[in-house]
This record gives structure tokens, C-alpha cells and sequence, in this order.
């Protein structure tokens, strides 16, 4: 199945609906922020303002750092948290003087002007960065984005974003050398994560890695549960396959003959899934067709044949047999419309072809007593090595 060549067009559709949400808010925005140019609706803190609470207050902050023509923006209030003040595109400004409240801006002879009490403060200033060329690294725990840091529970819970304990050069290094493995065999996949992975997130703290439409375009990463190459490589393949099938299936009503949003059970048929989104869960598949490719693919080439080799097996294997756990599950072809049969087809293809590939290999090892997030360790004890 060949999603790639008309990725553009679903990617569109997100975008349209995120203009018309924006126009609802705030039509005026538009004539600070020029409408038919999409790269600038693309921005992930659109998605998590449009349904903030304070929208009001964020949205002219985002409107300065996209806008195009900043010498024409009228002076606004924007907040400053925690003593810092983000403008995509543009960077971090730190105040030493203030630490939470409004403070005015506007862009004078080629550069921002901060007031607060009519007196001007000053500010260090720090660029935006990019690591693999195209992918913003996100350095501040946003206001936008604390909401998506949730527990167990659904709570929401701090994490920790900041350069110094969670974008570490060896972290950094791990990430863009596990990037280079999908490039090097997944071709057509890294060239939408280049494309549409706008920002990513490294943080630690107790929510897993993950990725929402509420901040579309983000991937997160908790480095409190991984660093290593390997860690990134499964990480990348997996958060990024969220946000592409947010936008591949943003029409969830096409794909199953009950509601997407129904509890998987009634999919099912067995009380053991109760509680669980079906929807949520049919994204799974997505992210495990495409991480098992890649690994096979990387299995393939003898990309890990030192020290890693054992860690990128391991987690291989424990892919694989999650994978046959949840086609096992999504096997209901009469509860499919079309395009839901076509998608779980693809799935289950991947599958079979993979495992029939690799069954030796992947029946060597004993993953079962796995944990969600993978033990490496635990994996060793198993298997007495």
C-alpha cells in the first residue's frame, strides 16, 4: 500500500480545517498572517492554541514569530512564562527581570522591542535549532503543551524541558545517527518525517513517548526511558507514524462499521479490551507496520552488527510480537468499511511477510514477559544473557 504519493493532499485537508477553527477564533488574524501561505499553518503551537483556554493571550505571540512582514505588526501583549518567551521561527528570548506576566512587543529597526510598565527590558537571546537540517529541537516546557503530559491516570503532570538534562550531544548524536538508518533503508518514510516532522521534544518525566493531533507536527520523546540509538530508532518510527496517521485517517468515520471512537471491546468481542478507544488502538498497527519494515530492512543490510546488535534483535523480536498480538486482534474484516479493510490488509500483508521472513530469528528469544516500555535488561535475564 502506497500512502506516500498522496500524502500531500490528506496533509492539506488538516490544514484547511485549522484555517477555517482559526477564522472562527479570529478572523482579523489574517491580516497579520497571510492565509494562502500553508507552510505557515504547518506550525504545531497553531494546533495546541486553537482549543487552549487562552487562546487570546497566545495566539499574537505565535502571530509574531510566523508572520512574514513583522515590520508592519502592530504592538501587542504577549506572556512571558517562567521568564521565557518562544516566537516560532524565530527563537527564545530569556528575561532575568520578569518571571510570569504580560509584557508589550513590537518589531522596530529590525528587532524586538519588549516593554513592561512602559520601561524597555532587556533579554538574552537565543536562535532556534535545528537538528537533521529541517527538525526544530524545542527547548521550553511551552504553557501550550503542558496539558499533553499526562499520567496514568490522565492527569496532568510536570516533565522536565530544558538543553542541559535532556538535549545531551550523545542524546542528540543517537538521534540523528538512528534518522540516518531510516534514511539509509525506509527512504520514502524519512522523506515525510523531513517534510512534516516539524519539532521534536525531548523530555523526562512519567508520560511515555508520544504524539497528538493537539500539537500536530510534534514528536516526544522521553529520554528518562531511552537514549540510545536504538531507542530512537523504534521512537522515531513509532511517534512519527502517529502524526502521519492522524493525517492519513483524519476521516476516522470511513474505516470501521461502528463509530471510531467506540470502546475496542464491541470490536472485539471480548470484555478483556474494555476501556480502551478503538480508534486509539487500529493506530498501533500503523506504527508497528512501518518500525518492522524498517528494522527488517536494517536486519537486512547488517547495519547492527556491533555492540548494538543484541539491543536492535531484542527489540526487533518484541516488535514482532506485538505486532502478531494486534493483528491477531484487528482480525474482524465484516466490521471494516472499505478503506478500514484496505488499511488492515496492508497490515496484516506486513506481517505475514516479515514473520515468514524472520521466523527463525524471532522465535530464538523469549520477549512475552516485556513490559510497555522495553527492558533490555529484563530481556538479558530472560534469556540468560
Amino acid at each position: 500500500m502506497n500512502y506516500f504519493t498522496n500524502y500531500y493532499e490528506h496533509h492539506l485537508k488538516i490544514i484547511d480545517v485549522l484555517k477555517g477553527a482559526l477564522y472562527r477564533k479570529a478572523e482579523t488574524l489574517f491580516n497579520r498572517l497571510d492565509f494562502n501561505n500553508d507552510s505557515l499553518y504547518e506550525e504545531p503551537l497553531l494546533y495546541a492554541c486553537i482549543n487552549h483556554p487562552r487562546f487570546s493571550d497566545w495566539i499574537d505571540s505565535l502571530i509574531m514569530g510566523l508572520s512574514n512582514d513583522k515590520s508592519n505588526l502592530k504592538t501587542v501583549k504577549v506572556p512571558v512564562f517562567n521568564g521565557v518567551l518562544y516566537m516560532p521561527t524565530v527563537g527564545y528570548f530569556y528575561f532575568s527581570e520578569i518571571e510570569n506576566r504580560f509584557v508589550e512587543v513590537n518589531f522596530q529597526n529590525n528587532e524586538f522591542i519588549f516593554k513592561a510598565n512602559n520601561q524597555i527590558l532587556n533579554y538574552t537571546f537565543k536562535k532556534v535549532q535545528n537538528i537533521s537540517e529541517t527538525i526544530e529541537i524545542f527547548e521550553c516546557n511551552h504553557t501550550l503543551l503542558k496539558s499533553l503530559f499526562r499520567d496514568e491516570k490522565g492527569e496532568i503532570t510536570d516533565v522536565i524541558i530544558n538543553s542541559k538534562e535532556c538535549y545531551k550531544q550523545e542524546y542528540l548524536d543517537n538521534f540523528c545517527n538512528a534518522l540516518s538508518k531510516i534514511e539509509k533503508t525506509y527512504p520514502e518514510y524519512c522523506k515525510l518525517i523531513k517534510k512534516y516532522i516539524k519539532k521534536v521534544v525531548f523530555y523526562k518525566g512519567e508520560p511515555n513517548s508520544f504524539a497528538t493531533i493537539q500539537a500536530h507536527g510534534i514528536a516526544f520523546f522521553n529520554v528518562s526511558h531511552g537514549h540510545s540509538e536504538i531507542f530512537f530508532l523504534d521512537n522515531i518510527l513509532h511517534q512519527c507514524a502517529h502524526v502521519f496517521f492522524n493525517t492519513l485517517t483524519f476521516d476516522k468515520s470511513e474505516l470501521f462499521t461502528i463509530p471510531y471512537n467506540s470502546d475496542l471491546s464491541l470490536f472485539t468481542e471480548n470484555n478483556k479490551d474494555k476501556g480502551v478507544v478503538l480508534y486509539d488502538r487500529f493506530h498501533g498497527l500503523f506504527t508497528q507496520t512501518n518500525i518492522n519494515i524498517c528494522f527488517e530492512r536494517c536486519l537486512d543490510q547488517n547495519l547492527y552488527t556491533d555492540e548494538n546488535y543484541l539491543e536492535f534483535v531484542a527489540k526487533f523480536t518484541s516488535n514482532m510480537n506485538r505486532f502478531s498480538i494486534a493483528v491477531r486482534k484487528f482480525d474482524k474484516k465484516n466490521k471494516y468499511n472499505k478503506k478500514g479493510l484496505k488499511w488492515f490488509e496492508f497490515f496484516n500483508n506486513t506481517f505475514e511477510t516479515v514473520y515468514k521472513k524472520n521466523k527463525k530469528l524471532l522465535l530464538k528469544y523469549d520477549v512475552t514477559n516485556q513490559p510497555y516500555i522495553f527492558d533490555f535488561n529484563i530481556f538479558k535475564k530472560t534469556n540468560n544473557l
